[in-house]
C-alpha cells in the first residue's frame, strides 16, 4: 500500500469495516473512495464511489481500513 503516514491519499479506494464492540464482530463492512486528507480526532474521509453506490461512513479510523488500492487508469 503506497501510503502517506499510514493513510491512503485521497483518491483511493479502500474497504473498510467497523465494530461492535459488545458483540466482538464486524458491524459493517463496506467500500467507498478517500475523500481528503485525514483529520487529527476524525480519521479519513470517505466518499461513495459513485452515484448509484450505497452511503458511507463520513469518516473512517486507520484501524478500520481493511485495504487500500490507487483509483483505476
Amino acid at each position: 500500500m503506497d501510503v502517506v503516514g499510514g493513510w491512503p491519499p485521497p483518491g483511493w479506494i479502500i474497504t473498510f469495516h467497523t465494530w461492535d464492540l459488545h458483540r466482538g464482530r464486524a458491524r459493517f463492512i463496506g467500500i467507498g473512495m478517500v475523500a481528503g486528507p485525514p483529520r487529527r480526532g476524525l480519521g479519513l474521509p470517505l466518499r461513495p464511489l459513485g452515484p448509484d453506490d450505497g452511503p458511507v461512513p463520513e469518516w473512517v479510523s486507520r484501524s478500520d481500513i481493511m485495504d487500500a488500492v490507487p483509483p483505476p487508469e
